[in-house]
């Protein structure tokens, strides 16, 4: 928006000055163009240039304000009206002050002195309030029974997490604090899915859309806002951007997201690493009784799952496929796809 408007101011500004500058001189007789062309030509250069001033500028106002935006974000609420109370009383001492000062002559060491005395008393004054804020933030949280004057982060869900459907029970439990929302662009990549020609994606999609729609009201509703970065090509990248512009987390179930997200300093809460932080623990001589559903891989194995769906390799059981057995775990493999327990009949 802003970089449309200062487009629009420049490329106005601009066409007014070709126009004042095609009345400058005669041009008919320097380049032996029609006085109308000459006028048209300059109008419609200075335009141009005035629309190219305006783009740049426009970008750099808008990244200004977003580094503004987010500084703003980052600070503590009591910061910052310690911070807005320390410069008022700054600029008030400033005023008492500067009044002798301003019949200095000659008038311009007066200037000087009086925007050096106004800069430093409002420096003084931000300073001097902030050195309290610790405990005014203390005494505040004491009083409103909280530990904390900041809210929650946000959680953003990912494509794969809402497909997945694991968080809505995280969400119940109360792992996930604060809003948990949906940005636009990963609401239009499940509905691309969903309009897939390819039968598992678009399978895919719906199941994900279906978990949105469970969840679009009541307490603890997950809700869909705009937030776009039309610079950056990937729904992964943009959802980083968004976690890092915004201090919220990213959940997600896709391990190379997670990586990447991890690298560019933002907040990720997996839900694989959760299920599998969760997970029981098994040590060798510890039993368990599990049905043998299929053979292994290996000459004489038997396989069986726990509940969690984690895989037990049971050496000499093929033999009782489809029954259930007692066995005695030798040793547990853990990998970054999950766990595998190795066991033999107790």
């Amino acid at each position: 928006m802003i970089v449309q408007f200062a487009r629009i101011v420049f490329l106005a500004a601009g066409a007014m000055g070709g126009f004042a500058v095609s009345q400058l001189i005669d041009w008919t007789e320097t380049i032996g163009f029609s006085r109308e062309l000459v006028i048209f030509i300059f109008i419609i250069l200075g335009a141009a240039i005035g629309y190219l001033i305006g783009g740049i500028l426009g970008r750099e106002t808008t990244l200004a304000y977003k580094r503004l935006e987010k500084k703003l974000q980052d600070n503590d609420t009591t910061d910052l009206l310690l911070a807005g109370g320390g410069l008022i009383f700054g600029l008030l001492v400033a005023l008492l002050v500067s009044i002798p000062v301003r019949l200095i002559e000659p008038r311009w060491i007066s200037f000087l002195a009086t925007i050096l005395i106004y800069g430093l008393c409002a420096y003084g004054g931000v300073q001097l309030f902030l050195i309290k804020s610790a405990d005014v933030g203390a005494r505040l949280a004491a009083r409103t029974g909280s530990t904390s004057l900041q809210p929650p982060a946000m959680a953003f869900l990912d494509t794969s997490a809402v497909i997945d459907g694991r968080f809505a029970a995280l969400r119940h439990a109360g792992f996930l604090p604060g809003e948990v929302r949906v940005p636009r662009f990963v609401l239009a990549e499940l509905q691309t899915l969903s309009d897939s020609a390819d039968d598992t994606k678009r399978a895919r999609g719906r199941r994900g859309l279906d978990h949105l729609a469970k969840l679009a009201g009541g307490d603890g509703a997950v809700t869909v806002f705009e937030a776009d970065y039309p610079e950056i090509p990937t729904v992964d990248a943009k959802l980083v951007r968004l976690a890092v512009d915004t201090g919220g987390s990213v959940v997600t179930v896709d391990f190379n997201l997670t990586k990447v997200a991890r690298v560019e300093g933002a907040v990720v809460l997996n839900v694989n690493e959760v299920a599998e932080a969760v997970r029981p623990a098994f040590l060798p001589g510890d039993r368990l009784h599990i049905a043998i559903t299929k053979e292994g891989k290996e000459a004489g194995q038997g396989v069986g799952y726990l509940e969690d769906g984690t895989m037990v390799v049971v050496q000499d059981a093929r033999g009782v496929v489809g029954s259930d057995i007692d066995v005695e775990v030798t040793s547990v493999l853990q990998t970054s796809a999950g766990r595998m327990i190795f066991a033999r009949p107790a």
